[in-house]
């Protein structure tokens, strides 16, 4: 099945997301920059998840991993994002559909590229207060609530989707 290509032209909200995303991810390298030196030579970097300690160290060098490798993650969803065509989708993608379907679409994947930059800076600030000694309760609010919003966003923007095609709005 072809699908017709066409241009979305992002709106403000689309393109504040994009730079949000980077501005998170470098945010985490900066974090990480800054407070190198501080940090002991091997840290916490596995957590069990019932009992909430930690059960797997390794060197402070494995900090870079995050947001290089999440970067990469985040760079690919936005690129992504601009072939909304090669997408798969809920409902069947008509003439009279295709422009809504692709922006809703597209911003989805550039929201869910927000919350990655988003897990990337609040895994780094919380293993770098962790190896600091500071706050090492945070990782029991943490890991629950980043799972739920990483889940959490794709199932709302296919609620938002469905609702908005059973129930479109009445025009007055």
């Amino acid at each position: 099945m072809t699908r017709p290509k066409i241009t979305i032209e992002k709106s403000k909200l689309d393109r504040v997301l994009e730079v949000l995303s980077f501005i998170l991810i470098l945010s985490s390298a900066l974090l990480i920059l800054i407070y190198y030196n501080h940090l002991p030579e091997e840290l916490p970097i596995h957590f069990n998840t019932t009992q909430k300690d930690p059960n797997g160290y390794g060197n402070k060098s494995l900090l870079w991993q995050l947001p290089i490798i999440l970067g990469i993650i985040v760079l690919s969803i936005i690129k992504l994002s601009q072939y909304p065509h090669v997408f798969n989708y809920p409902i069947k993608i008509r003439p009279e559909n295709v422009e809504y379907n692709y922006k809703i679409a597209s911003q989805m994947l550039r929201v869910l590229a927000t919350a990655i930059g988003f897990t990337c800076f609040v895994l780094t600030l919380t293993s770098i207060l962790n190896g600091l000694g500071l706050y090492p309760e945070l990782v029991n609010y943490v890991s629950p609530f980043l799972i739920g919003l990483l889940f959490g966003i794709p199932v709302i923007y296919l609620v938002i989707i469905l609702i908005k095609q059973y129930y479109p709005q009445q025009r007055q």
